[in-house]
């Protein structure tokens, strides 16, 4: 693989650039239309409360290709499978507001509904979706197939 040094860096102690041989990814998030209080609703139904955590699975959540990412919507959402529990909740209610964090997909990802495997999920001021090191994206259909 090519080294390129950047054009005025190399002067002063030379800067390395080397292209990736990965594929570049996405960052995934979420904007006030990504419908937070149906994965409030999911969660309730599994019994969570504020300050739980948990790994699970949601499925499906729907991606989207917008103007600067990718934006993730959980209104389609029908299933969150607790797959392991981390810390029980506190009893008292589940956050309106959503985050997300770390979560990417491959540069190659086509619009569409997916299974999300292997987050972590918290409720704790807001409702938390975090990457694991085992987190997957699992295609389940095109926008375009419902």
């Amino acid at each position: 693989m090519k080294k390129l040094f950047a054009a005025f860096d190399s002067f002063y102690g030379g800067k390395v650039y080397e292209p990736s041989l990965q594929s570049q990814s996405s960052p995934v998030t979420i904007t006030s239309f990504s419908q937070p209080h149906v994965l409030q609703s999911k969660m309730k139904e599994e019994k969570m409360s504020h300050g739980g955590t948990v790994k699970a699975n949601l499925s499906p959540v729907r991606l989207e290709m917008s103007q600067g990412g990718v934006i993730m919507y959980f209104c389609p959402m029908k299933d969150l499978r607790i797959l392991e529990v981390i810390a029980e909740g506190d009893g008292d209610n589940i956050p309106a507001q959503a985050i997300i964090e770390g979560l990417n997909v491959p540069a190659d990802y086509k619009s569409g509904f997916y299974e999300l495997e292997n987050v972590e999920l918290t409720s704790n001021g807001t409702i938390q979706v975090k990457a694991t090191e085992r987190t997957n994206w699992k295609f389940i259909a095109s926008v375009l197939e419902k």
